[in-house]
């Protein structure tokens, strides 16, 4: 009997191989920024490629979640949440919660395992926010639908704040508003929250003395080169003595002690000097592709909460990644966030790849079955998003 394989499939096979090649580059990247660091403290130059079996396992679970229907996961979307918020505030309980840095974000179980309940925070809420608001319809922009959740995004990212991890909390205000939008809010209630968001940013970012420094940082690096403005100089010095084709893998001279965590948030920086322009170029085009087959994925959906979930999980890696790399590019002020599938860390991997699985889900369904979501009417009328 001849064995026949399918010549075809509805699985987006662009949005799979743009996730494992970034997920490649990464396991190179985080191998090359961390072996002299590793050598050095701990006299194992592999000791970071423990992230290879987090992939290893983020892979598994990407393919089982994109074979899952993703409509059975709405009964786990509030436990998954209520669950995100006790670990939250366990993070923040000395003793429990691992500090580093001055931040308290990690619940270790012993030597590298541990979770960071900042990155669950994101799923989580994109899959709650995905069947709650997907089951209002029309009445999205009312009061009671409208305060609740506000205060819900504006309590998870309170906590998140809280550990502090400020540019994580902006991921998670940044995914909820793109869903809240594309759920159908009126302009109004979304430009009142969205302005409400971006002031208590803008506090939060001058409350605490580090983060005002780290915004006259951003607006002049070079009025305090040896100190405050030292990783912004050395992350700008890296892209440039990379040029257009770089110094070659593993030849970065900034890893060497220049670049503080050279292998989380700076591994962008690393990228750009060991493989130049055109190697961060490739990278931001990954990315782009990401973005683009999520939000296509997201137009196709079967129904609103295929869509929501597709589009909260597409803003919430795309922005994230965006953040990471303007921040190396001084674009934006300093904060700490991972890259992607790239930087190392095993939660902010594993949880990447289950949201990918989801959205390969969502795909799949919407590829097998014609979208039959009704097209939200908008405009001047209603004053509604269309």
């Amino acid at each position: 009997m001849r064995v026949r394989l399918p010549r075809t499939t509805t699985f987006d096979l662009w949005l799979v191989a743009v996730v494992l090649g970034l997920l490649a580059l990464g396991l190179a990247m985080v191998y090359s920024a961390s072996g002299i660091r590793a050598l050095d403290a701990l006299d194992d130059p592999s000791f970071f490629l423990f992230q290879s079996l987090w992939a290893s396992g983020g892979i598994l679970a990407m393919v089982f979640f994109a074979r899952l229907d993703y409509h059975r996961l709405r009964p786990f979307a509030l436990p998954l949440l209520a669950l995100v918020f006790v670990l939250l505030v366990l993070v923040l309980v000395p003793g429990v919660g691992t500090r580093a840095g001055g931040a308290a974000r990690w619940i270790r179980f012993g030597g590298p395992l541990g979770v960071q309940p900042a990155e669950l925070a994101k799923l989580a809420l994109a899959l709650y926010l995905a069947f709650w608001l997907g089951a209002r319809g029309k009445a999205i922009s009312a009061a009671a639908i409208t305060a609740p959740f506000a205060a819900l995004v504006g309590a998870t990212a309170a906590l998140v704040v809280a550990e502090p991890d400020l540019g994580t909390a902006i991921v998670i205000g940044a995914l909820a508003l793109a869903m809240y939008f594309v759920a159908g809010a009126r302009l109004r209630e979304f430009g009142a929250i969205g302005l409400l968001a971006g002031t208590l940013v803008a506090l939060a970012a001058v409350a605490q003395p580090y983060r005002l420094q780290r915004v006259l940082t951003f607006l002049d690096p070079w009025s305090d080169p040896r100190d405050k403005g030292f990783q912004t100089i050395q992350a700008l010095y890296a892209l440039a003595l990379g040029g257009p084709l770089g110094e070659g893998l593993g030849a970065s001279r900034e890893k060497t002690g220049f670049l503080p965590a050279p292998y989380t948030d700076s591994i962008f920086a690393v990228l750009g000097e060991e493989l130049g322009l055109w190697g961060t170029l490739l990278v931001v085009l990954l990315f782009f592709t990401l973005a683009f087959r999520g939000i296509r994925i997201a137009l196709r959906a079967p129904d609103r909460e295929g869509a929501l979930l597709a589009t909260g999980i597409t803003i919430w890696l795309a922005f994230q990644a965006w953040v990471n790399m303007a921040v190396v590019a001084n674009l934006v002020p300093m904060t700490g966030i991972t890259l992607p599938f790239i930087s190392y860390g095993g939660s902010s991997l594993l949880v990447g790849l289950i949201g990918v699985g989801i959205l390969l889900s969502v795909g799949h369904r919407g590829a097998a079955q014609p979208a039959r979501l009704p097209r939200a009417p908008g405009g001047r009328r209603n004053r509604r998003a269309r």
